[in-house]
Parts: C-alpha cells; sequence; structure tokens
C-alpha cells in the first residue's frame, strides 16, 4: 500500500471513531445512573466489553483502529436500541403485579413434629388468619405448614406459617412469613433485627446503616437501603406498625425488586393481631409510589 493511500486510510478510519466516539458518548449521557445500576448483569457485562473498544481509538495499528471501529458500532447500536426501548421497560418496571408467588419452604420445619402438636398448630393457624382476613384460601403441606392466600385492598397476600419443632418433636415455634407483590422499580430494602454484635460494632463506628432519627426504632432495627428511599418508605406508619409487631417478634422486612416481593417474617404462634399488622404494614409499602426512569 502506498504511504499516502495508507495515511489516508488512516485519516478516514480516525474520523468515522471520532464520530462514534462523540455519539457514544452522547448516548451514554442520556441514560439515567438507575438504567446502569439495573442492567442484568449478562447484558452490563457484554456492554463493557463492547466499550472497552475505546481504548483503541489512539491506536497506530490499522488493525486495531478496524476492530475498534467494528466493536465500537455495535456498541452505539445497542445503546440506540436500550434509549428507544426505555420508556417501554420503565412502564413494565412500573405495572403492579396482581398476582404474588408462595414464600419458600423452611427448611428446619418437617415430619419430625409430632402429629398431635401438628394438628393444634393447624388448627390455631386456621383461627387466627380467619379473624384476620376474610375470604381465605388455607392449604395445608403436611401438618407443619400451612398457605393461606387472600385479598385486602386490593393486593394479593400470601402467608406461609411452618412449625418448628424441638428435638423431642413438640412444637418450639412458629415461623411465618408474608408477602405481597410490588412493582419491580421498587428500591430494595433490608429492615432486621439490631443484634448485640451489630449493635457494639455500630457503637464503634464500624457499620454505617441508615436511621430514621427515632430512638426506639433505630435501637431495636437495623436498615440496609438508601437514605432517600427509607424516608419514602420507612414513614412514620410503617415504623409504628414494625414496633407494633416486634412485640411479638422483631420481625424482617424485605423488598426485593427482582422477585417484585415485600415481605414480612417473623416468630411467633399464630396470632391473628400480629398477622393484621403485618398485612397493614406491607399494603402501605406497595401503595407507596414507585419511580423510575432510565432516560434523561
Amino acid at each position: 500500500m502506498r504511504a499516502d493511500l495508507y495515511r489516508d486510510v488512516h485519516v478516514g478510519i480516525r474520523a468515522r471513531l471520532a464520530d462514534l466516539d462523540a455519539r457514544i458518548r452522547e448516548r451514554e449521557r442520556e441514560l439515567t445512573d438507575a438504567f446502569w445500576t439495573n442492567l442484568e448483569p449478562y447484558v452490563r457485562e457484554r456492554l463493557a466489553d463492547l466499550r472497552k473498544a475505546l481504548e483503541l481509538v489512539g491506536a497506530e495499528s490499522l488493525d486495531a483502529l478496524a476492530r475498534a471501529e467494528v466493536l465500537l458500532s455495535a456498541y452505539a447500536a445497542e445503546l440506540d436500541r436500550w434509549l428507544a426501548r426505555a420508556p417501554s421497560l420503565e412502564e413494565e418496571w412500573l405495572e403492579m403485579p396482581d398476582d404474588v408467588d408462595d414464600p419458600p419452604p423452611v427448611p428446619e420445619s418437617g415430619p419430625q413434629l409430632c402429629e398431635a402438636d401438628g394438628r393444634a398448630f393447624q388448627r390455631s393457624f386456621a383461627a387466627a388468619i380467619h379473624e384476620a382476613a376474610s375470604d381465605v384460601e388455607i392449604a395445608a403441606e403436611g401438618w407443619w405448614s400451612s398457605i393461606a392466600r387472600f385479598r385486602r385492598r386490593e393486593a394479593p397476600f400470601v402467608l406461609r406459617a411452618s412449625a418448628m419443632p424441638a428435638k423431642n418433636g413438640q412444637l418450639r415455634e412458629v415461623a411465618m412469613h408474608l408477602v405481597t407483590s410490588v412493582p419491580r422499580a421498587t428500591p430494595p430494602l433490608v429492615v432486621r433485627h439490631e443484634s448485640l454484635f451489630a449493635a457494639v460494632t455500630k457503637a464503634m463506628g464500624w457499620r454505617h446503616e441508615v436511621e430514621v432519627g427515632d430512638a426506639s426504632f433505630d435501637g431495636l432495627f437495623l436498615i440496609q437501603g438508601a437514605t432517600s428511599d427509607v424516608r419514602r418508605f420507612l414513614v412514620p406508619k410503617v415504623r409504628t406498625f414494625l414496633l407494633s409487631l416486634a412485640h411479638f417478634d422483631v420481625p424482617t422486612l424485605e423488598i426485593d425488586p427482582p422477585r417484585r416481593t415485600a415481605s414480612l417474617s417473623w416468630f411467633f404462634e399464630p396470632a391473628a393481631a400480629a398477622i393484621d399488622t403485618a398485612v397493614r404494614t406491607l399494603a402501605v409499602i406497595r401503595e407507596t409510589p414507585a419511580t423510575i426512569s432510565f432516560r434523561r
């Protein structure tokens, strides 16, 4: 290849790469942090691999420049597709599911519970759930586990009660796990018992969890989530419900966006007051509007 033609090829490909670079950076600025944060890992990895070609833009080798052009063209096309999909993707993430999957079984429960205690547990659970909710569908899974499905405030709820046996086969405690559905756009949040170890490490400055400014609540619960989300979802009513439920057992509240669920779990014998309080808590969480924006 003649030297002047070689230079012309370099000039042409560098000009196209400069245009691609500018287009890519403009497209990237149009996508929000929420978009990048919530990408599926395999998509994020693929886009990151394509983007690495920006490192080749200043290469001397014609082969390297040609490879950069191919990869960056593919990356720019991917960004264009995601920008076009952003509005429909936001709608999908804001959609409120009308149903919810059952909570998973508790491994420690099982047929080692004596049948007499199991039957008594089934009766007490049925009585408590019928007192707390109407139009309940109850399904027994052996005598050590029951599922109750019902609706409150137009929301689906599923409560799993799992009897936990002691070594002698008698009933030790009952694991309660209540779930409802939330939009995918609902932010992740975990509120759980502030254990003794967590309290000690917190006092020594080793943990930096979010606090709500309520001494009784902050002293009992450890909060994991963004400060803005905590303020939006842990409103005074929710905190009051959680403290009320803590009179039975300190519960764990979890919002799991990928599963589109909000859940409460605690250990206590079936009690209508506890179930009602848990349902009210999740209802407020579910009714708090979710927001998401993938495009600026």
